[in-house]
């Protein structure tokens, strides 16, 4: 009994020892350490090259033993780019490795050397250099239209994108000055609010009865500057418009209405047209709304809607042989307009090519504001008015 005694006790002193804490820490410290190399990275191919854009694939291998933090290209115009150089990232990837890195932003007509690269706990891994080159750009072309309307310190121009080119714009317009060597960088420019295949450009503050030059412009993504032929257009003579109303009185509200709307009407002729033309104003309360002759007499009466700057616009259109003056009736034709440079305005400045001017014996329209119905008190409707004046002149119809 003491035998078998002595031997248990024997055995729980061995499983004692055996499970002690150093023995247990000393096997945890003893784990063999994982070594981390560089990954292993392939740069395959070049593909959907354009001029400025291309797509190269490539392949992570091996990862070395520790995660790949970062992969992608780099890309150099000279040879053995690195990650210091231009590099770009993939959009997403397969877990086989396999990536793609759409490059974009490079130039037409230029070599480029690539190598993938992958990130490691390592470092930086390359892989073998490739080459390509970019192909040639198709650039944007334009067509300047050949009809264009010029009042004394404005010009209308309108221009069509034929072809947009390679590259994506970001801006169109004009640049102008009085000489034909143009550039954006040192002369004036008219910026377009958006890019679209056929725009119509203002240019103002220009000086009157001076020929300008002009070319459009487009600014692509690359910030690459392409621009039209020259052309050149003159802006006209200014009018001298005068008038005198009779019987004016400072402090009736009715002549100070007339005395601003005839000052309007001052200002459009003086400044769209180079009609020379006097008028006499007058206040005859018995007149319905307004008329006028060829010699230059207008009456408005007691009516305030008619006592605006659209109907004195409409009326001095009489003075100045709408209506009043034999020519007005040989220009009209089945109620259709036959003037060519009155027509080319109208469908210039409202962009419809198929817009016509239209008339009866004492009026034209669209535009001839016949009515206080039609005044929307807008410039552009005053402008486009006095325009078409200048343009029926233009035609033939005498103005005195």
């Amino acid at each position: 009994m003491n035998y078998f005694k002595n031997i248990f006790l024997a055995g729980i002193t061995f499983l004692s020892l055996s499970c002690s804490p150093e023995d247990s820490e000393k096997t945890s410290q003893e784990k063999p350490k994982i070594e981390i190399d560089l990954a292993t990275v392939s740069t395959i191919a070049v593909s959907d090259l354009d001029a400025y854009r291309a797509t190269v694939s490539a392949q992570i291998e091996n990862n070395g033993g520790s995660s790949v933090k970062e992969r992608g290209v780099c890309y150099s115009e000279k040879t053995n780019p690195d990650y210091e150089n231009q590099k770009a990232i993939p959009s997403s990837f397969k877990g086989s490795g396999e990536y793609e890195v759409n490059l974009s932003g490079l130039k037409d007509n230029t070599t480029y050397y690539i190598k993938a690269f992958a990130k490691n706990a390592k470092g930086i891994a390359y892989g073998n250099e490739l080459s390509f080159k970019t192909l040639n750009a198709d650039v944007p072309k334009f067509k300047i239209g050949e009809v264009k309307v010029s009042g004394v310190h404005d010009i209308w121009i309108e221009t069509s994108l034929v072809e947009n080119g390679d590259a994506i714009i970001k801006e169109l317009g004009l640049v102008y000055g009085i000489t034909g060597d143009l550039n954006i960088e040192n002369d004036k420019v008219v910026k377009q609010d958006e890019v679209k295949s056929k725009y119509l450009s203002r240019i103002t503050e220009l000086e009157g009865n001076t020929s300008y030059y002009f070319k459009a412009y487009a600014i692509t993504e690359n910030d690459d500057v392409y621009y039209s032929d020259p052309a050149t257009f003159s802006t006209i003579s200014s009018g001298d418009f005068s008038y005198t109303i009779n019987g004016y009185d400072e402090n009736n509200p009715v002549f100070v209405r007339l005395k601003e709307a005839i000052e309007n009407v001052k200002y459009y002729y003086n400044n769209y047209t180079s009609i020379k033309k006097h008028v006499w104003v007058n206040y005859v309360p018995g007149v319905t709304t307004a008329d006028a002759n060829f010699e230059g007499w207008i009456r408005f009466g007691s009516n305030q809607s008619y006592q605006q700057t659209g109907t004195a616009l409409h009326e001095v259109a009489h003075t100045v042989g709408v209506g009043t003056h034999s020519k007005w009736n040989e220009l009209l034709k089945d109620g259709v307009y036959q003037g060519t440079r009155a027509n080319e305005i109208l469908r210039l400045l409202t962009q419809d090519e198929q817009a016509t001017v239209k008339g009866d014996g004492l009026h034209f329209w669209p535009f001839g504001i016949n009515g206080a119905h039609e005044d929307d008190g807008k410039e552009i409707t005053y402008i486009i008015n006095t325009l078409i004046i200048q343009g029926m002149r233009a035609d033939g119809l005498p103005i005195n």
